[in-house]
C-alpha cells in the first residue's frame, strides 16, 4: 500500500518522507510518564490530554507551550534543552532521553496536531491522486486539486489544530482532475487538516490528508 505523507512548516506545504507521529500513542505517554506527576493539574501548565497541553500557558514565556509548526518557539520544547531559556530543564529528577525529546521536537513541526496526518491508501487503483491545495497559506479561500479515474462522491472534511470537524461537504465528480473549492471565511488564523474520501463502487476507493494554513 502506497502511504502519503503531507507535512506543512511555516506556511508552506511540502512531501515529508518521515512517518507522521501520532499524538496518543507516542506524545501522551512521554508526558504522562515524566510529566504529569507535576503538570497534571488544571492550573497553569497542565499535560494530562492533548485540550490540556494546547491550553496551556508558561508563565514565565508568556506564552501558549506549544506554537504548532516551530518547536523553536514553543517553550514546551525548550524545556526539555539543558539549557532552557527560563528556569531549570525539565522534567525535575532526570531529563527525557534524546530520542523523547526529538519525538516531541518533530510532533509539534509537523503542526502539534491530534489527528493522524498521514494516511494509508487502500483500494486505490492507479489514477486516484490528492494534489495538494493552492494558495496556501489562503485567505479565506483555497482549492484543493485532485485527480479521479472514474466518476466519483467526493466527501471533504476539515479539522482545526485541536481536531475538531469545522466543515464537512460532499459532492459528485467526473473521472480526471477536479477542484474542490473551499471557503473559510468564519475561521480563526491557524493550521488546518483536510481530508479527501472518494467514494467508488465498492465503498472508499481513496482517501488522503493534507495541512493548509489560514493567515487573515
Amino acid at each position: 500500500m502506497k502511504k502519503i505523507l503531507l507535512s506543512l512548516s511555516l506556511g508552506f506545504l511540502f512531501l515529508n518522507s518521515n512517518a507522521q507521529i501520532d499524538y496518543a500513542s507516542q506524545i501522551q505517554p512521554i508526558l504522562t510518564s515524566k510529566c504529569v506527576a507535576c503538570h497534571g493539574g488544571r492550573n497553569g501548565v497542565s499535560l494530562n490530554d492533548y485540550e490540556a497541553t494546547m491550553a496551556s500557558k508558561g508563565t514565565s514565556y508568556n506564552k501558549l507551550i506549544v506554537t504548532a509548526g516551530d518547536a523553536n518557539q514553543s517553550p514546551l520544547y525548550d524545556k526539555l534543552q539543558a539549557n532552557p531559556q527560563n528556569g531549570g530543564r525539565m522534567p525535575q529528577g532526570g531529563s527525557l532521553t534524546t530520542t523523547e525529546i526529538n519525538l516531541i521536537k518533530d510532533w509539534i513541526n509537523q503542526g502539534a496536531t491530534k489527528v493522524a496526518t498521514s494516511v494509508e491508501e487502500e483500494f486505490a487503483p492507479s489514477g486516484f491522486a490528492l494534489l495538494g491545495n493552492y494558495p496556501n497559506p489562503f485567505n479565506p479561500s483555497t482549492v484543493i486539486s485532485f485527480q479521479l479515474p472514474v466518476s466519483s462522491s467526493v466527501m471533504l472534511s476539515v479539522y482545526n489544530a485541536s481536531g475538531l470537524e469545522v466543515l464537512n461537504e460532499q459532492k459528485d465528480f467526473s473521472a480526471g482532475k477536479n477542484e474542490f473549492s473551499l471557503l473559510l471565511a468564519n475561521n480563526a488564523s491557524g493550521l488546518y487538516l483536510y481530508k479527501l474520501t472518494a467514494f467508488g463502487s465498492n465503498g472508499v476507493a481513496f482517501s488522503g490528508v493534507g495541512k493548509m494554513m489560514l493567515i487573515k
